[in-house]
């Protein structure tokens, strides 16, 4: 069975099942932010591959020639609420950048999603394999066998006749997959393929199809916007490396993968300038 992107969520979901009764329990039950950098902080203290650190370098923005450890501690813990999200709830999508992380702490392998592409495997699909072989498989018995009657016959072979049928369906959804993953492209989503082998190099943020997230929009404001409506807001914002972006409604921040916020009166003051 070929794997694709969509499929890793899914792996390490499953490793983090029976992580959460191994070594890092008390924290993976009750995820908070400090605690799962607290876990990190303990990986550091051993022996790390050369691939794993990188990783870890590349998330928590600490240059190569740093300690990795400090870089940890100083590190902003808010901007490892997607991978607390992951972990609590159990249809949230976080991006590749987070899974990896997570990866690392529960051990899950083969990582990262290029090598999990090339070399990985779900235990769940040598048993669907098994069930589809089952349902194509049909051996008639001996006509003389007992209790078997002509009705019996017609129904197995209408059930082996499905069989073939979902299986052909499948295997129409692996040769012609639907776009069913997006990716922010500057100030909106796009639709892509969740099946393609280079998303593992994509370094922007890459979830799931969501029809109501798709519709985010990164806006511009100025003093002269509606920000309320009916007492409401219908702006929302959100922060990366002390920079404000505003969008046309709530959300995560695609650049990052934090909540956003609703528009309040003291950030208008504080962020919105003069219309040009």
């Amino acid at each position: 069975m070929k794997l694709s992107h969509i499929d890793y969520p899914k792996a390490i979901k499953n490793k983090l099942k029976e992580a959460c009764y191994g070594e890092f329990s008390s924290y993976l039950l009750d995820p908070k932010l400090t605690s799962l950098r607290t876990i990190c902080e303990i990986i550091v203290d051993r022996e790390l591959s050369k691939a794993d650190e990188n990783t870890f370098r590349l998330f928590f923005n600490v240059a190569k020639e740093d300690d990795l450890k400090k870089g940890i501690q100083k590190f902003d813990i808010d901007r490892l609420k997607p991978i607390q999200f992951f972990i609590k709830r159990e249809n949230y999508n976080a991006g590749v950048e987070y899974l990896e992380i997570l990866a690392i702490i529960v051990d899950f392998k083969p990582r990262p999603l290029s090598n999990f592409i090339k070399n990985g495997s779900l235990d769940s699909s040598k048993s669907e394999e098994n069930i589809t072989d089952r349902k194509n498989t049909f051996i008639e018995p001996k006509e003389d066998e007992k209790g078997f009657s002509g009705k019996k016959k017609i129904g197995i072979w209408i059930l082996a006749f499905a069989g073939m049928f979902l299986a052909g369906y499948g295997m129409k959804e692996i040769i012609l997959p639907e776009k069913q993953c997006m990716l922010w492209k500057g100030n909106h989503y796009e639709k892509i393929d969740c099946q393609q082998e280079n998303l593992g190099f994509i370094s922007e943020i890459v979830i799931p199809f969501d029809e109501n997230e798709f519709e985010l929009r990164k806006i511009k404001v100025c003093d002269t916007t509606t920000f309320f409506k009916n007492g409401k807001a219908i702006v929302w914002y959100g922060k990366k490396d002390g920079t404000v972006t505003f969008f046309n409604q709530d959300g995560r921040n695609p650049e990052n993968g934090d909540e956003l916020k609703e528009i309040t009166k003291y950030m208008i003051d504080k962020y919105v300038g003069d219309c040009k």
